[in-house]
């Protein structure tokens, strides 16, 4: 199942953000800042499976340098409530293979990022029922003469381009799921502006030993929603299946009719021979005369015989008269 999920967040050193940190917490490697001299060792991890650095044309060489890149953009900082970067978090869609993943990232980064001149350090990670990638972005643009950076763009801040890159990113996995023969779509909007009243699940992230219970509460909570919607779901199944067998009665019905009505007047209009005609579409009053055959006539001249014949009397036989009527006797003879 594909599930939309687009984070985004900016670095500030008022927070405790380090830029050297975040570069290799993020791609699972060993850095050291320049500016402080601190190490920073995340090798162990072993989620992270694909690392791209995507930059304007014509960028420097350095910029291609992890390393150096996230060390450039912490000397670029001078405040202590300076904005070092922006991290956008996406949800991958599961169907697709990792070729597939990686040339929808770069297509999009490309496509909302690199091309307005921003850098963009892409970290794939891969953990079991969450892939997802963390995409940090420059502040600056970089230097023209390609030394470092120069001043920060703040067309770049503006809100409005967060629920720009929201969309772009549900249009970019649905043509990629499009692309590779899937049926799953996914949607970048709420469920409030999509009419849904089912609650959206929440975000579960990693489970620590310091958020064990809180973990199990999310897990729980959005195990609830979506059986939820799982039931939804087949109730509406089972409306439509409703629908279609009332659909199919009518239609039914309606052809019985019909049928019914040509029949008779069939009856009416045509001369039809009675071994055409079923006993049940005879009209009341019109009976069908049986055809004549030999046995009828044999068997009904016997009857006539029969009731015709006189008895032959003899002497024994006599004659009285009653009140009203008139006794014959008959003796039969042998």
């Amino acid at each position: 199942m594909a599930i939309f999920h687009s984070s985004t967040k900016v670095f500030t050193r008022s927070k405790g953000h380090h830029a050297v940190m975040a570069a290799a917490y993020r791609s699972g490697t060993r850095m050291t800042c320049d500016r402080t001299g601190l190490v920073f060792n995340f090798t162990r991890k072993s989620e992270v499976e694909y690392l791209a650095i995507l930059a304007p044309e014509g960028a420097p060489e350095w910029v291609f340098d992890r390393e150096r890149l996230a060390n450039a953009i912490e000397n670029s900082e001078c405040r202590q409530n300076s904005q070092l970067g922006r991290e956008i978090t996406l949800a991958l869609p599961h169907k697709l293979n990792r070729g597939e993943q990686v040339n929808l990232l770069h297509g999009y980064v490309q496509e909302q990022f690199i091309s307005l001149g921003m850098v963009g350090d892409i970290c794939l990670h891969s953990l079991p029922r969450n892939q997802h990638a963390h995409i940090t972005l420059t502040l600056r643009e970089l230097a023209k003469d390609g030394s470092g950076f120069g001043a920060k763009n703040r067309s770049w801040n503006d809100p409005k381009n967060v629920e720009k890159w929201r969309a772009a990113w549900a249009e970019h996995c649905n043509e990629a799921l499009a692309d590779a023969g899937h049926n799953e779509r996914i949607d970048h909007r709420s469920h409030a502006e999509r009419g849904i009243e089912t609650p959206p699940t929440i975000h579960v992230g990693r489970k620590t030993p310091h958020n064990a219970e809180a973990h199990a509460d999310r897990l729980a909570y959005n195990a609830l929603i979506q059986a939820t919607a799982e039931l939804q779901r087949i109730k509406a199944n089972i409306q439509t299946i409703d629908s279609q067998i009332i659909d199919l009665t009518t239609t039914l019905t309606q052809a019985l009719a019909e049928r019914d009505a040509k029949q008779t007047s069939q009856l009416r209009t045509k001369s039809i021979s009675p071994a055409a005609i079923s006993p049940e579409w005879i009209p009341v009053g019109q009976q069908i005369i049986q055809p004549v055959n030999a046995a009828s006539l044999l068997m009904a001249a016997r009857r006539n015989k029969l009731t015709s014949r006189k008895p032959d009397l003899n002497a024994d036989d006599c004659t009285t008269l009653g009140a009203n009527h008139v006794h014959t006797f008959i003796r039969p003879t042998h």
